[in-house]
């Protein structure tokens, strides 16, 4: 089972299926109800009057939403892109296409300036020296034995 960080209380949980961990789960849900209230009052909002009409966390409204649990909502009204402000091409990316480029391309140039040197390859021990070597240590503890 794969651990994760529950997004209500960030405490570390293992994520079988749901998206929070045990404990939040029922905050999870009572939030997810009132969500699906507001929309059914009103639908087509964004996202961020969807979370003031329900009065959950906008965070809360965009989980529900990656998670296909809810869908009335047009995603590229809510979501912006981090760098830019302009509509993010996905909800888990937050990133529209120019920024992912530029992105893309600062990481591409960034690693080939750090490119190390070649390190040396290292000697590999074969059978017949680590016998080796353990025998001389024999050697060393017997005759440190002796003193």
């Amino acid at each position: 089972m794969a651990l994760a960080e529950c997004p209500r209380c960030k405490k570390l949980f293992e994520k079988a299926k749901n998206p929070v961990c045990p404990k939040c789960q029922a905050d999870e849900e009572a939030d997810y109800e009132s969500v699906r209230e507001a929309l059914a009052e009103t639908p087509n909002q964004t996202a961020e009057q969807v979370a003031e009409t329900a009065g959950v966390n906008l965070d809360c409204v965009l989980r529900l939403l990656a998670d296909g649990r809810i869908q009335s909502m047009k995603a590229s009204e809510q979501v912006r892109c981090g760098r830019c402000g302009a509509p993010a091409i996905s909800i888990s990316k937050k990133l529209c296409e120019a920024c992912l480029q530029k992105l893309n391309a600062e990481i591409a140039a960034l690693q080939s300036k750090a490119k190390l040197p070649p390190q040396k390859p290292k000697k590999s021990l074969s059978l017949g020296n680590a016998l080796d070597i353990r025998s001389r240590i024999q050697v060393k503890r017997e005759g440190q034995s002796d003193t």
